[in-house]
């Protein structure tokens, strides 16, 4: 977690070697990431955006990209756990529907679900999410948290989010400033530290209990 510029993005990029870093070290099973074959590399991680780029395909192709030969099975759990299984369903064609250039016939949310589902797919050793559930609502958020951690029980999940509820549950947590990590931890000790992490939970309860307050006033 971090603010904008904060060093979140550059991370994923690095571990992708979109480029090269020269101070420091990554490593990958042990071995430097600057000496790893860029495709290897790549083999092992998968990626899902913040807006994520879909073709002018159908549903299904687009899950198929980069693993052609799933089965329909292997395709329908998949958007299970990334929670788009219905919606697909509830199109006229179903997973054969067409989506416009990069999806724009898809909602935010339904283009992030999908561009999960085709990364889960794949079952990478490392997956990266970079700000990847910020058009869900909390809920299906949660839903798609808890498939993540049956699913990948034993495989590195990265996030990059700036919503509290997103990575509340991670084993680590990194606070990230101009560059730098400034904080380490869980979320329950993080919460207690005076420090950046805390300031933040602090504003983000403040503006949850006020909206809870303003729909309580609706009905």
């Amino acid at each position: 977690m971090g603010p904008p510029g904060s060093g979140k993005s550059t991370i994923a990029q690095l571990l992708l070697r979109l480029y090269d870093y020269h101070e420091g070290s990554i490593r990958l099973d042990m071995n430097d990431l600057n000496l790893l074959n860029r495709k290897y590399v790549r083999s092992q991680i998968s990626i899902v955006l913040q807006e994520p780029f879909l073709y002018a395909a159908s549903i299904e192709n687009n899950l198929r990209v980069g693993q052609s030969q799933a089965t329909s099975q292997e395709i329908e759990q998949a958007a299970v756990d990334a929670c788009i299984h219905d919606s697909i369903k509830g199109f006229s064609n179903g997973y054969q529907s067409m989506v416009g250039e990069r999806g724009v016939t898809l909602s935010g949310g339904q283009r992030q679900r999908v561009a999960l589902a085709r990364a889960l797919l794949k079952v990478p050793p490392i997956l990266i999410l970079d700000d990847a559930l910020s058009a869900v609502d909390t809920d299906t958020e949660a839903q798609i948290l808890s498939a993540l951690k049956e699913r990948r029980r034993n495989q590195t999940t990265i996030i990059i989010a700036h919503r509290l509820s997103t990575i509340r549950h991670a084993n680590k947590v990194l606070m990230l400033s101009a560059g730098k990590v400034i904080q380490s931890g869980d979320h329950d000790s993080l919460s207690q530290r005076p420090g950046a992490y805390r300031r933040l939970c602090v504003i983000q309860d403040s503006v949850q209990g006020q909206i809870e307050d303003d729909l309580a006033e609706v009905k």
